[in-house]
């Protein structure tokens, strides 16, 4: 009788893998919920925005894959005399399959480096973000980006450091190429 069970159980979850098999779109097909990749294979851009609040950013992403980009960025915060910056390397994945558009998580490292009155410390750091771009005219090739993340620091020895910093980006401009 258990075997007779067992014949049945293996019989109905063959029939039911083959249905579901057969049911399920093939891999080269698009499916919903991805968008077409971009004829452009990198980005520039950066916050004009910030230039008026002494708070500004470049960044530089390519792609590596259809769906991952790595790249590089740069910032600078100037408030009350403070002055902040970081240059980090970055890596990017966008889930829906056309990497530089839509939505993307990201894993981000590099150097901080804050001086206040005649002081100067750097700290390692690295972190997270998630982040959307929009690749919008007849070519696709003008980028607006958002994004949030932080980014945990280690080392320098100095207490006035904070533990996390937020990265955010504002409103990215920038020319895909």
């Amino acid at each position: 009788m258990v075997r007779t069970f067992l014949s049945r159980a293996a019989i109905v979850v063959t029939v039911s893998a083959a249905t579901m098999m057969d049911a399920a779109p093939a891999t080269a097909q698009p499916q919903e919920g991805t968008k077409p990749p971009v004829p452009h294979e990198q980005i520039i851009s950066a916050n004009p925005f910030g230039l008026v609040l002494r708070w500004w950013n470049v960044e530089f992403e390519r792609k590596i894959t259809p769906s991952s980009t790595w790249g590089m960025s740069g910032s600078f915060l100037g408030v009350d005399g403070v002055d902040f910056a970081s240059v980090n390397g970055l890596w990017r994945y966008y889930p829906q399959g056309a990497a530089l558009t839509g939505v993307y998580l990201g894993a981000r490292a590099g150097v901080y480096h804050g001086s206040d009155a005649g002081e100067s410390h750097a700290v390692f750091g690295a972190g997270f973000e998630v982040g959307y771009t929009w690749l919008l005219g007849a070519r696709r090739n003008v980028g607006l980006s958002l994004g949030v993340g932080l980014t945990r620091l280690f080392g320098g020895g100095e207490e006035d450091w904070p533990g996390v910093l937020p990265n955010v980006r504002l409103l990215n401009v920038g020319i895909a190429f």
